[in-house]
């Protein structure tokens, strides 16, 4: 918006200084193309507006017949009704996103119909996991592994992966983070304690339980490192968004690992983000996104850290005061990387995030 701003003054100016326009021609031109454009984004706004107002009414809808009508309909007609309900979105998504012109990629989709769009898909691919799910619940024995909630987020992933690729937005960032980190964590967790079974104990205290959430836990960190390093690379087209899930995916990993495996890995990640945040040479919201999530993570795993250390020997206001001296010292931490990194020259190397 500054950048056109930017350019269309100059080019008034231009005219001025040529004799084609006078002074006051060019304020009451500039005036003039301010409003319209002041007007179109209003009616655009409402536009949005109405839009995500509809699709909640449809959304609440299918809920209300879901939870009246639901136990009444045979598995065959709730597979069927939510597999319609998956291709209806999808095929509002295209048609909201530009339908030909996005399947053909011959124009560049705007950010209002980006938005819709990518939050249409993002609710196709739920509805269709939830479709595989009750296929799978019929088609498959009573405790197999892979269940059918891990089918399902796998059938969601492909759907919000593929959806993604057609139209890059925030909303589909996080269908996709949301599928794969289920798909990652419950699947990794179940596979692991089908294998490794119950040594000793039962449920969540067994040594096999233990074994497989220290499993997933390995996963998703794993996982949120990937979808930083896309974002840094920029693969992702919402680098701020991406650091964020990616953080927030990697902290929990590190929270599902073992004692004092676990520490380490919350240090290691909080660690990472500051560095993150110090290299990245980019005026993308992701730095910015690394910087606040460090912040937080350092918030969290010190305290934790002294609680551990000293046996759970020290009060809540000893936890607390140490909270909020990392946080002070993390801040400070923090502001002073801004400064640095504001005062060198940036060159981008990720698109920001989609309004």
């Amino acid at each position: 918006m500054e950048a056109r701003d930017g350019a269309r003054a100059e080019a008034l100016r231009g005219l001025v200084e040529q004799g084609v326009i006078d002074r006051g021609q060019a304020d009451a031109v500039a005036a003039a193309l301010e409003a319209a454009e002041g007007g179109s984004e209003t009616k655009s706004r409402w536009a949005e507006v109405l839009g995500y107002v509809g699709g909640g009414l449809v959304l609440a809808a299918v809920a209300t017949f879901m939870a009246t009508a639901w136990d009444v309909l045979d598995a065959g007609v709730r597979i069927t009704l939510l597999a319609v309900v998956a291709a209806v979105l999808v095929g509002a998504g295209v048609a909201m996103a530009g339908g030909r012109s996005l399947l053909l990629r011959s124009a560049d989709t705007a950010p209002v119909r980006r938005r819709i769009g990518g939050a249409l898909f993002a609710l196709a691919s739920l509805s269709a996991a939830f479709a595989v799910a009750e296929a799978m619940e019929e088609a498959l024995p009573a405790e197999f592994v892979p269940s059918a909630s891990t089918w399902a987020s796998a059938a969601g992933l492909a759907v919000a992966v593929t959806a993604y690729a057609l139209l890059r937005s925030a909303p589909g960032l996080v269908a996709v983070w949301g599928m794969s980190a289920f798909l990652v964590g419950f699947g990794v967790q179940e596979v692991v304690y089908e294998l490794v079974g119950s040594d000793s104990g039962s449920g969540f205290s067994s040594s096999g339980w233990q074994t497989a959430s220290s499993a997933a836990g390995a996963g998703l960190l794993l996982l949120g490192v990937v979808g930083i390093a896309l974002a840094v690379v920029g693969v992702l087209r919402e680098p701020g968004t991406a650091v964020g899930l990616g953080a927030v995916t990697s902290y929990t990993g590190a929270l599902m690992l073992e004692t004092p495996v676990n520490h380490v890995a919350e240090l290691a990640v909080t660690a990472g983000l500051f560095t993150l945040f110090a290299l990245w040479r980019s005026t993308a919201r992701g730095p910015a996104s690394a910087l606040v999530f460090g912040v937080l993570a350092a918030t969290v795993a010190v305290p934790r850290l002294v609680w551990e250390l000293t046996g759970g020997e020290v009060s809540a206001a000893g936890v607390l005061l140490v909270a909020g001296a990392v946080l002070l010292v993390t801040s400070a931490v923090g502001i002073r990387l801004r400064q640095r990194a504001a005062a060198e020259p940036a060159s981008p190397r990720a698109a920001p995030d989609a309004p």
